[in-house]
């Protein structure tokens, strides 16, 4: 039974939206109008999709919350909103979210949005990569959606992931080839990125994440194809 949290201002509409999920034999465990402490109420039901209200009761929104859970958690989020405005729609834009459904929605597009949405989360889970590296004498299991990019350091790479900085013994060469094309890009002798975590760039340098990175002359338009194929999938 697929487990289902609610994030919706509108107490009533909360309790209509648990009433028709669990009559889809869907378990709601957990109902919130509010995102103070709901990241940790989150965490701990543990749900497969969060329904997400955009407008929530207090000075977080659902975009906020939805910023924080990506950071932490990878669990599918689905934005419900009576609100087409666009500002709301270039927010939704910037986060990896999984769908959307606008306000008002019949039983049927809410069933549907939800069994497609975990369907596409669980192929995309089967699809993930792993990179083994050795650090300190460990085999440690790297997922590639989690690793921003990797730098050049000599006869070492310096790995820079969400949550943590390795240094293996592999040229940046010999790594290039372990890692999805793509994700994957080098735009530089001494850089390989991950697109996911771009979030601007022009023709000398790519913002990714906290850092700067320099783009070399002649892969501007590879990272440009990437992007968009990035955007179309």
């Amino acid at each position: 039974m697929r487990k289902i949290f609610i994030m919706e201002d509108d107490i009533d509409l909360a309790d209509n939206i648990a009433e028709i999920l669990k009559l889809h034999t869907f378990d709601v465990v957990g109902k919130e109008n509010s995102a103070e402490n709901s990241f940790k109420l989150i965490t701990e039901a543990n749900p497969d999709i969060v329904l997400m209200d955009i407008v929530l009761v207090g000075k977080i929104d659902g975009i906020q919350l939805a910023e924080q859970i990506r950071e932490k958690l990878e669990i599918p989020i689905i934005f419900i909103t009576g609100n087409s405005d666009q500002s709301y729609l270039q927010r939704i834009s910037n986060i990896d979210n999984d769908s959307f459904i606008l306000k008002p929605f019949t039983i049927d597009v809410l069933i549907t949005t939800i069994n497609l949405t975990f369907l596409k989360y669980l192929r995309k889970k089967a699809e993930k990569n792993i990179f083994n590296i050795r650090d300190k004498d460990f085999l440690v299991p790297l997922d590639e959606d989690n690793i921003i990019m990797l730098k050049a350091d000599g006869p070492f790479t310096k790995i820079n992931t969400k949550d943590k900085v390795y240094l293996i013994r592999s040229i940046l060469k010999d790594v290039v080839g372990k890692l999805s094309e793509k994700k994957f890009i080098r735009i530089h002798k001494s850089y390989l990125i991950n697109i996911n975590y771009v979030t601007a760039f022009n023709s000398k340098e790519v913002i990714i994440g906290e850092f700067k990175v320099p783009i070399r002359r002649g892969y501007l338009k590879e990272l440009e194809q990437l992007l968009i194929n990035r955007l179309n999938n």
